[in-house]
């Protein structure tokens, strides 16, 4: 009995801090595309509403700081997420975006063992649809990079 070899997937992520657009691909067939929203908000600013306030035996309470890092803390769960729609059996990763953000994912790709090993490239580009996406991944594929 013979057995069907599997098609490599290939994955594509373009990321920013708000969004995510992960595209599929296995061998030359599309597989899928998915949209990721970042909860990550926009800060308000109220009327009378300080930055610095002294605490308990002279410390100071930077609401900037705090601000930073609760930033810090919903951009890591965003990544995170992302992670979570990457299949485990991927065998190219290719990620784009305009800024940081797709730097700070892969540090966190490096940090997660079943991904560590795959070999990922990363693109600057500016904002792009899933088509687009998709094509820019089928254009690497042709260029053999494994």
């Amino acid at each position: 009995m013979a057995t069907k070899t599997k098609k490599p997937i290939h994955c594509a992520i373009w990321i920013d801090h708000k969004k995510a657009i992960i595209v599929r691909r296995e061998g030359a067939a599309f597989m899928a595309a998915e949209v990721l929203l970042s909860d990550s908000a926009s800060h308000q600013r109220f009327k009378g509403e300080g930055s610095s306030k002294t605490g308990l035996f002279g410390t100071t309470l930077n609401k900037k700081e705090k601000e930073q890092h609760r930033e810090h803390e919903i951009l890591g769960h965003f990544y995170k997420k992302v992670i979570t729609h990457i299949p485990a059996t991927v065998a190219f990763l290719l990620l784009a975006g305009p800024a940081e953000a797709k730097y700070e994912l892969h540090k966190v790709l490096g940090k997660k063992k079943s991904l560590a090993h795959v070999p990922t490239e990363v693109k600057t580009t500016g904002k792009i649809k899933a088509e687009e996406l998709g094509a820019l991944l089928q254009e690497r594929m042709k260029v053999k990079v494994l």
